[in-house]
């Protein structure tokens, strides 16, 4: 599906959208206003007057194939950095940590519990007042209790902490991996005991986990979409950040350049791509996927003169699919693995 954001400049800007979408490119300021007007329109923002200025001064709205996105469509829920992990696992109001202890708890026979915790108060209240001797003629001044309800037990009482054997850590030094999976496996419970719709927004999600790690936290994301129609996520990788590229994820891929542009059906984009080849080498899907991973930020750009991290072989691949988009950029290159028909074909 088709999303439309609207900007102050160029009208409108297009996603394409799916349960699991990823967003690169060079145009970092155009990758930065998408993150922040989504945060801001699904996350209910009480716009100021300064902030509708650009939009003179109506609300933006959010289209999806023509049609308005209602701002309660979805629960947001950001993560750019470890703070927000952190946020999102404590019990405060409004978190995922919160709605995840209040279902638990909902399905535990607390009652009891709490009565009895509500009676010993009352007993206490009626101690205080017992040493309290305040009157105003007929008027008598006395302690009141308010009874521990489950949400305040969970707010106020309760506190998030970890162990490794049997010694408590702080959240500092459990492992980035470890601290998404326990946000993860209480929205994995959360999505089979309501069917809220949910859209988690990671920004630089790559900045703070090496490789594998990466790896593992997308492939259980794309599980939890497969699992739940409900559940979308969106990814904004980082400047240098990497791109989790398969034939089933590669049509949601949309990249904001000096052109915007998303990938079609990867079947269709692999032969235009065999047919544009240079010589009788090309490469198989896989290394076409794994240098599509690698070029898909530097697509589209301008500004993308010499690209040391990327190979010979991997600017053919950019140069074929800038071209297949109308886009011609040259490129500087090492030439030390390619053929003269690849060299003829990058130069020209």
């Amino acid at each position: 599906m088709n999303w439309s954001i609207p900007h102050h400049t160029l009208n409108n800007i297009p996603i394409h959208v799916g349960q699991f979408t990823q967003i690169v490119g060079q145009n970092v300021e155009l990758k930065y206003y998408i993150w922040q007007l989504l945060i801001w329109y699904f996350g209910g923002k009480k716009y100021k007057e300064e902030d509708l200025t650009l939009f003179h001064q109506n609300e933006p709205i959010i289209l999806k194939d023509d049609e308005t996105i209602n701002r309660n469509a979805f629960q947001i829920i950001s993560i750019a950095e470890i703070g927000d992990i952190a946020e999102q696992i404590s019990y405060k109001k409004g978190t995922v940590g919160f709605s995840y202890l209040s279902s638990k708890m909902q399905s535990l026979e607390a009652i009891e519990e709490l009565e009895m915790i509500n009676y010993h108060l009352q007993k206490i209240a009626q101690k205080v007042n017992a040493t309290i001797s305040l009157t105003n003629d007929e008027i008598e001044y006395e302690v009141g209790n308010i009874d521990f309800i489950p949400e305040q037990i969970i707010t106020k009482q309760f506190v998030p902490f970890f162990k490794y054997s049997r010694d408590q850590i702080a959240f500092e030094f459990v492992p980035n991996e470890k601290k998404l999976w326990f946000l993860l496996q209480m929205l994995d419970y959360l999505l089979e005991v309501q069917a809220k719709p949910i859209l988690l927004i990671f920004k630089n999600l790559d900045n703070y986990l090496k490789h594998d790690s990466f790896v593992r936290i997308v492939h259980f994301l794309e599980m939890l979409c497969d699992k739940y129609p409900y559940f979308h996520v969106l990814l904004f990788p980082s400047q240098e950040g990497y791109l989790y590229l398969t034939e089933s994820t590669i049509e949601t891929v949309n990249i904001y350049s000096d052109q915007i542009e998303h990938y079609p059906d990867f079947s269709f984009l692999y032969h235009s791509y065999m047919n544009f080849y240079p010589s009788t080498h090309p490469l198989d899907t896989k290394e076409f996927l794994d240098s599509l991973r690698k070029i898909s930020p530097y697509l589209f750009s301008s500004d993308v003169k010499k690209v040391v991290s990327l190979s010979d072989v991997d600017l053919i691949t950019l140069k074929i699919i800038n071209s297949l988009y109308n886009y011609d950029v040259k490129m500087e290159y090492a030439n030390k693995s390619i053929s003269k028909l690849e060299e003829n074909y990058l130069i020209s």
